[in-house]
């Protein structure tokens, strides 16, 4: 996104910033450098920058080790759902082994837990726990599904635990570091990372995966008429969340942001 392009930029640089890479051939320094959409750093300096905050230091720490954090879940799906590719490449599971893969995301959490402490927070590092804690479960949750059409309340609570707790903990984190109301930001992550989810379980290649692995999800669920319907919920749900917000151009690419991952593309 052209507008926050330089800190984005800044976050990318704070991810290798220290890292040594374990693997030959600096695969894991590549996978983490690879495409990504880095939503979560889009959201959460959208949604401070809508609300005045400045872009600290510290605050480039918490969206990196976010992203860490993400990456590492992304090597522990590889593993779930035997997956050939990950962002445009052989994924490390299949190029190397599931093993390294594990190992590989360990190593990221551990990375990500360096930047964390160095923020010397306990609140954020209790935020970040509860985090990874909902994320585990909801993992093991949907592979315990696997093969059976999940009752609706279940596909949500893995879709709000599984990626709705990393946003959320993330503008969380933000908020504490820059003293801004800390349910509304958890909130609006939860519910955007919720939304993002669902939409990402129709996309073609994920929907495929899924079939493989017998995992049902929203289509299946609800139809893509009501699943539209809840999407178009969260989008209102969000724009409450920030309707107070003085009215800005990032408040703006923020509700653009909304829309564009609470609308199923057909």
């Amino acid at each position: 996104m052209e507008i926050i392009k330089a800190e984005l930029n800044k976050v990318k640089e704070e991810i290798k910033n220290g890292f040594l890479d374990p693997l030959d051939n600096n695969a894991l320094l590549e996978f983490i450098n690879g495409t990504s959409k880095r939503i979560r750093s889009i959201l959460a300096i959208l949604y401070l920058k809508a609300h005045d905050a400045v872009i600290t230091d510290e605050i480039y720490s918490l969206l990196a080790a976010g992203e860490l954090i993400h990456d590492a879940s992304l090597l522990q799906d590889d593993i779930l759902d035997d997956a050939d590719i990950r962002r445009g490449k052989t994924s490390i599971a299949k190029e190397i082994s599931p093993k390294i893969s594990l190992l590989a995301g360990d190593y990221l959490l551990t990375a990500a837990m360096d930047k964390l402490l160095k923020l010397n927070n306990k609140e954020i590092l209790e935020i970040f726990k509860d985090c990874i804690k909902k994320m585990s479960i909801a993992e093991i949750k949907q592979y315990s599904l696997r093969g059976r059409i999940p009752k609706d309340f279940e596909y949500l609570d893995i879709c709000k635990d599984k990626t709705g707790a990393l946003f959320s903990a993330i503008l969380m984190s933000a908020a504490v570091l820059c003293n801004l109301e800390i349910d509304t930001a958890g909130e609006f992550g939860c519910k955007f990372g919720t939304a993002f989810q669902i939409l990402n379980d129709l996309d073609d290649n994920s929907a495929a995966i899924d079939n493989k692995n017998k995992v049902v999800t929203a289509k299946s669920i609800f139809g893509v008429e009501k699943t539209q319907v809840l999407l178009d919920n969260y989008q209102e749900e969000m724009r409450d969340l920030i309707r107070d917000v003085s009215n800005n151009f990032y408040k703006k690419s923020l509700e653009e942001i909304v829309t564009v991952y609470g609308q199923i593309q057909v």
